[in-house]
């Protein structure tokens, strides 16, 4: 049997993949094992080396004809702009409007770019490359900057929407922590009941403090959360930040009514988004079955896609996957990086991977022909 380049390149994952078990405990057992196994041989550093290897080579140009992989790949973006023209998370951004129109016609040139319309026809596959855009929250850009592209490119995407944020233009929680951070009157926050250590900010780069400020909010429950944001905005000598800022910031329903008509997909992403593995089922439901009502009662169909909030593999519980398949939901799909393969049968845990606006090229074009190795976040 012929060997393609990716094996040749990567004899120890080919290894690992052979005769792997396909479903159960098993499957999952293994599929970890795969990727501590890709993170011990490809660290972050490394992985950026072997993809200008690829790329530079002519590799990656070769592979995309190979059938180096199958399944669906699932590249997630939020905002679309210019990151320093943000007051609130820049880290948010995926890339600049001509950079995504870039990206779309590569992702075409790669493989199958399909809509949500295909998505039960590509799961049952077990053949081809797939890959699908999605985009989270809902944010205006999604509509001035990435949909004439999408048009232009005809090509679709599938929108996540949390349903009161655009019934009432309001700050996620992320963007409140972002702002009050960035507009702090302080150099550090003391260690509290929230931090451990000193939160130390660093005026010229915020963002590592912004991101420590969120990965805590994170692991917070639901009764702690305004709290923390409270005390937050009395640490950083900010204060909260002011709504009127919020009211450009999404989209409203008649630009996405237009989006919709036009063939772009949209799923729940809860009505407030919450950390849904953080609240009690019956919010649970409360959430899920809110953000199905409201999307169908302005689109005329109801949604068989959801996104979980924030994404990572503790923010949802077998419990939360239970409420969605009862309350109509199809296909749910996590943010923690992989891809779908064919033998992997979970339509509630569909794997996505971030694109980000400072990402080398190289890692994306390499994404695009070993995801076993580049799909991880």
């Amino acid at each position: 049997m012929a060997t393609s380049p990716v094996y040749t390149a990567c004899p120890i994952w080919y290894a690992a993949t052979l005769n792997r078990p396909t479903g159960g405990w098993c499957h999952k057992h293994t599929e970890k094992m795969e990727r501590q196994l890709i993170r011990k041989l490809f660290p972050s550093g490394k992985k950026q080396f072997l993809a200008s290897v690829l790329d530079y080579s002519g590799a990656n140009r070769l592979l995309r004809h190979w059938n180096s992989w199958s399944g669906l790949l699932v590249l997630n973006y939020h905002r679309i702009g210019d990151p320093l023209s943000c007051e609130f998370d820049r880290n948010l951004f995926s890339a600049s409007q001509e950079n995504f129109e870039k990206q779309v016609r590569l992702f075409q040139s790669c493989a199958d770019l399909i809509t949500t319309d295909d998505l039960q026809t590509v799961l049952k596959a077990n053949r081809g490359k797939h890959i699908l855009i999605t985009f989270d929250d809902g944010y205006r850009d999604n509509y001035e900057l990435a949909f004439p592209v999408l048009k232009s490119c005809n090509a679709s995407a599938l929108f996540f929407i949390a349903t009161s944020f655009i019934d009432s233009p309001r700050f996620a929680w992320w963007s409140e922590i972002a702002w009050m951070i960035r507009n702090a009157r302080v150099k550090s926050i003391p260690a509290n009941k929230w931090f451990d250590a000193p939160l130390e900010i660093d005026e010229g780069y915020p963002s590592q403090a912004i991101g420590k400020a969120v990965r805590r909010y994170w692991n917070l429950r639901d009764d702690e959360t305004d709290a923390y944001l409270s005390s937050l905005a009395q640490a950083t000598k900010a204060g909260r930040c002011p709504a009127s800022l919020a009211e450009d910031l999404r989209t409203n329903w008649e630009m996405i009514q237009e989006m919709y008509k036009a063939g772009m997909g949209f799923g729940g992403h809860t009505v407030n988004h919450p950390v849904l593995a953080q609240i009690p089922p019956s919010r649970q439901r409360e959430e899920i079955a809110g953000c199905r009502d409201r999307l169908t009662e302005k689109l005329g169909t109801a949604p068989l896609c959801f996104g979980y909030p924030v994404g990572q593999a503790h923010m949802f519980t077998s419990e939360t996957k239970q409420i969605l398949q009862e309350e109509g939901f199809r296909f749910a799909f996590s943010f923690y990086g992989g891809y779908q393969i064919p033998s992997r049968q979970d339509w509630l845990d569909i794997p996505r991977c971030s694109v980000e606006y400072s990402m080398p090229q190289v890692i994306l074009n390499s994404r695009l022909t070993i995801p076993q190795i580049f799909a991880k976040n």
